[in-house]
């Protein structure tokens, strides 16, 4: 990821809210990125930049951008959309049954439909040992599908 480079849009999109060249946002100017950018919510802005804010010092790095760009980017809306349809009557964790429903018919990133096997493991490493999914480890678990390696 080192390497890849932003398109363009991306690009420009971190860069309008940076200050003085500096390529670090402060969470409020992140924050605004998130929402206007990425048409999210003030509450799913906030999940977002915690979940990308990897170092907790409280910016978005343009690193830290490139790995929400790369790993959810365009498709977080959705993604936050899709735990919403599957969420367990508000409680704030998955329906397991709905999850598996929502994710049997997942394709590999080489193409090829996910052995049962497969999709149970990354469920499980995600459910962890509350055997919950919350929708951080939900959005981890959409990560670890587009990189899966199998």
């Amino acid at each position: 990821m080192a390497g890849r480079k932003l398109p363009k849009e991306a690009d420009t999109a971190f860069d309008k809210y940076t200050q003085n060249f500096v390529r670090r946002l402060h969470k409020p100017q992140a924050l605004t990125m998130f929402e206007k950018e990425y048409n999210l919510s003030e509450k799913e802005a906030k999940l977002v930049f915690d979940l990308f804010d990897k170092d907790y010092n409280g910016e978005l790095s343009y690193w830290e951008y490139k790995q929400f760009y790369f790993t959810v980017g365009v498709d977080i809306k959705d993604i936050l959309a899709t735990f919403k349809e599957i969420e367990n009557d508000g409680t704030g964790q998955v329906d397991i049954e709905k999850l598996w429903d929502k994710l049997k018919d997942r394709k590999t990133p080489s193409g090829r439909n996910f052995e049962e096997t497969e999709l149970e493991q990354l469920i499980k490493a995600s459910a962890g040992d509350e055997k919950q999914i919350d929708v951080i480890k939900f959005v981890n678990l959409i990560i670890r599908i587009k990189q899966f390696r199998g």
